[in-house]
């Protein structure tokens, strides 16, 4: 025989009721099931747990022993049962999320802010990373969720749609274009053109973008740093796609010079990345559900 949870509990409950027919209601057993049951854990032990006393049970000096270990035993499961329905519960756990540098700065303050108002117990912890890299970092459990631009996805993660966030061309005030309000791609052909690096997401759509009107630019140089490019920008050595939050301060200051495209705005679509094939936590399910991405993932 091996001491089991249950020979633990109805030997605890027996001790604290002090007497067989108690401790089978609370059990809701018989009573015949609760004395078999001592008996089996005495001749396990080889030694007596209770002796009677009038109409009640009395622990003996080995009784007093395992009881002192079952209420230790008992308030452990008592925590942990606790703790597991802390994270059902959303009063404590953590959540990994994985975004790029721009989103972590101007779109994710505001989505971590209003989920940890109503999930104040939850730990949220922001990596930041090129989308490529996020999206591998969800594909590897390494983030529980992912806030990317649209790239070519790994096959080990789901996408759902969030929202589209808007990109601008940005120029230096002295460049040729800065005083016009609009401008067409195809003046874009002969433009030197700064981009991110390869695995970003503004990256993969602006090459889209212009390859979709035709225009094959002639890029300058490979950034993974948003300042790097506005330097750049700002000393007339290029043009650059950026974030429209990204260049606000420096376009107020008129340093920069945000232009739009004849062609219309530049959207690129912004998108929850999960890992596949698996059971979400209730904490990544309550993030979803924030992003309005729940309804797609328990229909996907």
């Amino acid at each position: 025989m091996q001491i089991s949870l249950n020979h633990l509990r109805i030997f605890y409950f027996a001790a604290k009721k002090k007497t067989l027919t108690k401790a089978a209601e609370a059990l809701f057993v018989t009573q015949p099931a609760v004395t078999m049951q001592i008996k089996a854990l005495e001749k396990h032990l080889e030694v007596p747990l209770f002796r009677k006393r009038g109409k009640f049970l009395e622990l003996t000096d080995e009784g007093e022993v395992l009881y002192k270990y079952a209420e230790k035993i008992f308030g452990v499961v008592e925590e942990m049962e606790h703790a597991l329905k802390g994270f059902a519960s959303l009063t404590h756990g953590s959540l990994i999320i994985g975004t790029t540098r721009s989103f972590a700065r101007h779109l994710m303050p505001g989505l971590i802010s209003k989920y940890q108002e109503k999930f104040p117990g939850i730990k949220v912890s922001l990596e930041v990373g090129s989308s490529s890299e996020i999206a591998e970092g969800v594909a590897n459990f390494r983030y529980d969720i992912g806030i990317i631009g649209r790239i070519p996805l790994p096959s080990k993660v789901k996408a759902f749609p969030y929202k589209p966030e808007e990109f601008c061309l940005v120029v230096s005030p002295n460049h040729r274009f800065a005083q016009r309000g609009f401008v067409s791609c195809r003046e874009l052909k002969s433009e030197p053109i700064i981009i991110r690096e390869p695995g970003s997401g503004s990256r993969h759509f602006m090459l889209s973008f212009l390859d979709s009107h035709g225009v094959k630019p002639s890029v300058l140089i490979e950034a993974g740093s948003v300042e790097f490019i506005k330097e750049y920008v700002i000393k007339g050595r290029g043009i650059s796609f950026l974030y429209k939050p990204e260049v606000r301060l420096e376009a107020n200051m008129g340093l920069l010079r945000p232009l739009e495209l004849l062609e219309g705005p530049i959207c690129i679509e912004t998108i929850v990345v999960v890992p596949d094939g698996v059971t979400l936590s209730p904490r990544s399910r309550a993030f979803l559900g924030q992003v309005n991405a729940l309804e797609s993932y328990q229909h996907g």
